[in-house]
């Protein structure tokens, strides 16, 4: 990969390896690892993010005012497909110094992450709301969101060997969630209110039940006129690139239904999809396999979280392998 395309998901230096004198804040045996470099869960993991986060109205709000593509798409006819793909990756790269690195790269890219954030602020249309991308609420919702979508990821499509995909033990799960607060420290979540058990996640959504619905211009503004303009800046050489992109669309009904129900609920989507939903998830997860591929899983992770990410994913398998 050329320098010159590390620096899409690069921020700042090249990010350090964990060591054994430096996991990092997570490390070998960590359920959060365990999860994480499962190469099933790399390409997934920022859409099944957005499918849970899309719903809720500070979130639409958000995205509205300040997610490139919603500007652009906006204010520009046409937009290079390559955009999408760029944010994606920027999602998936840049947070991956944070859970595999060592702990001084982990606290640069989460001030970096933070500092971005801070001036995204503004107010919710319909409501007269105010909201800020780096506020208690929001900086919470998107902990909780990402670290539920890499655990939906991993439960749905992770094959170890020839073990089916399936859910961790109840303990695991907990435990998952209770280092996985680190994460939301060093996102900005406050600590005393990050859950850190099955539990408490299930009464953490219960709790913001009344903060999903769709604000003012949703359809035009963060849909259609995105969608509108990446079509229209389509060409067949791009195809490459759109790769990653393309195989998540292709997916997204498996996707969904890797989804609780309250989430799909939450989209709009009504319980009568469920059974086709569901179907079409035991059809295509065999598919999934293919991460179990060591050259097909490593290009995949190469082209959508980049090289940085492949060395630290290497790097920390090593040391997960070394402490088994």
């Amino acid at each position: 990969m050329a320098s010159q395309n590390v620096r899409i998901w690069r921020r700042g230096p090249a990010p350090t390896l964990a060591d054994m004198a430096d996991y990092g804040y997570f490390g070998p045996g960590s359920q959060v690892w365990r999860v994480l470099l499962h190469p099933a869960v790399t390409p997934f993991l920022a859409p099944v993010t957005a499918l849970l986060e899309v719903p809720h109205i500070g979130m639409q709000a958000v995205i509205l005012d300040h997610d490139p593509l919603a500007v652009t798409g906006r204010t520009q006819r046409s937009m290079s497909p390559i955009m999408a793909v760029r944010r994606a990756q920027r999602t998936v790269g840049v947070p991956v110094p944070i859970i595999l690195g060592d702990k001084a790269s982990a606290d640069r890219i989460a001030a970096h992450l933070r500092r971005y954030h801070r001036s995204m602020t503004g107010t919710i249309p319909g409501t007269g709301e105010p909201y800020a991308a780096q506020g208690a609420e929001l900086v919470l919702f998107a902990h909780v969101t990402i670290m539920q979508a890499a655990l939906l990821v991993y439960e749905n499509f992770a094959y170890e060997g020839l073990r089916r995909p399936a859910r961790l033990e109840p303990a695991d799960r907990d435990r998952f969630w209770l280092e996985a607060k680190q994460f939301g420290v060093l996102m900005g979540a406050n600590p005393d209110e990050i859950p850190v058990s099955c539990r408490g996640v299930a009464d953490y959504y219960a709790g913001i039940a009344h903060r999903y619905g769709v604000i003012e211009s949703f359809g035009p503004d963060l849909a259609v006129a995105p969608t509108l303009a990446l079509l229209r800046g389509f060409a067949f050489s791009q195809l490459p690139e759109l790769a990653p992109l393309l195989l998540s669309a292709l997916i997204t009904p498996q996707l969904i239904a890797t989804l609780p129900r309250p989430a799909r609920r939450n989209l709009g989507l009504p319980a009568a999809f469920d059974p086709l939903l569901n179907l079409s998830l035991r059809l295509t997860r065999p598919a999934m396999r293919a991460f179990t591929i060591h050259r097909f899983a490593e290009a995949v992770e190469r082209r959508i979280s980049g090289p940085d990410a492949v060395a630290l994913s290497d790097n920390a398998r090593r040391l997960q392998a070394a402490v088994a």
